[in-house]
């Protein structure tokens, strides 16, 4: 029986939840006894209304500020320290990971640091590299990732993500736009704003989420990722603007539930044929807005799409 550590201390936003709860999901129906660190209340809330009491499982949560997270091996108590060297891995999500005694893995989830120069971001690169040089392995969701890593570091790296394909029917003609609307550093929403006020007839374009500054359009909030999904369902076109992403999982969900997707060109949707996304040159707003009367006008009935999942198992061959 294997001893396992899940230090989702990083875990803040809905995309590193629903990463985890898949990832804890995983681990929690193997024969391994698992410890989970984490930080939030709102976390724990999420993994209760997730999953079933399963004695195999312990939490301990850590009040420690978040910039003190990367140095948890000198806050926890001894007894939760004995506990992690004890066993057998420790698996770090969200970018940073702590020292210890046995064999670890980082989860890179958050692009930024490593292609931002402002001085929080060059911070947090040095963190990241500081983890990345201590962690026996590194984990990346996708290829493209690769690329802002650091050469050194290229022997560490194991691929989780997978994808696969099928083919789906196209959902609806409505005309309808959905997006989110976060204004998260890599989601240019400057850029994305300036998309819809160019665009006619706005009660038909969804908002989800939005931080501010998008009361002309139709705005709604969702709680749940079923929420979510529902409501993307009743779109004809998903479009996205993020300049930066690690996946890039809202493009996969809009296809996969027959929506025809507009995003920019850029290393996350290398991945996509050309035949079953409308790609757009980046921050070109007179392309987007085309791209998306493109897609209006298709009369195309059915698309190619991918899927993507994480493959854990590989995580746990390797512990």
């Amino acid at each position: 029986m294997k001893k396992i550590v899940l230090n989702a201390c990083g875990v803040k936003s809905l995309g590193g939840l629903k990463l985890f709860l898949e990832a804890f999901d995983f681990f929690s129906k193997t024969d391994s006894k698992i410890l989970v660190l984490y930080s939030e209340s709102e976390f724990y809330k999420d993994l209760n209304n997730q999953f079933y009491e399963n004695p195999r499982v312990k939490f301990y949560k850590t009040t420690k500020k978040r910039y003190l997270h990367p140095f948890l091996n000198y806050f926890l108590p001894k007894s939760v320290l004995e506990e992690i060297n004890n066993g057998d891995a420790i698996i770090h999500f969200g970018n940073f990971g702590f020292k210890t005694l046995k064999k670890s893995f980082v989860l890179i989830q958050n692009i930024l640091p490593l292609v931002k120069k402002d001085t929080r971001n060059v911070i947090l690169k040095i963190l990241m590299k500081r983890s990345m040089k201590f962690s026996n392995y590194i984990l990346i969701q996708l290829e493209h990732l690769k690329q802002d890593i650091d050469k050194n570091f290229h022997s560490k790296i194991i691929q989780i993500g997978e994808t696969t394909s099928s083919n789906v029917q196209i959902a609806n003609k409505s005309g309808k736009i959905v997006l989110f609307g976060s204004n998260v550093e890599n989601k240019n929403f400057n850029f994305m704003k300036s998309v819809l006020e160019n665009l006619p007839n706005k009660k038909k374009i969804t908002v989800i989420n939005p931080t501010t500054g998008m009361e002309s359009f139709n705005v709604v909030r969702t709680e749940t990722h079923f929420e979510t999904l529902e409501l993307i369902s009743e779109n004809e076109i998903y479009f996205h603007a993020s300049e930066y992403e690690t996946v890039g999982l809202p493009l996969y969900e809009a296809q996969n539930l027959g929506l025809k997707v507009v995003a920019p060109i850029c290393s996350y949707t290398q991945y996509f044929s050309p035949e079953s996304i409308f790609l757009y040159e980046m921050n070109n707003l007179k392309d987007a807005l085309k791209k998306i009367e493109d897609a209006k006008s298709s009369d195309i009935e059915s698309i190619d799409t991918l899927n993507y999942s994480e493959n854990w198992k590989i995580v746990l061959d390797n512990i």
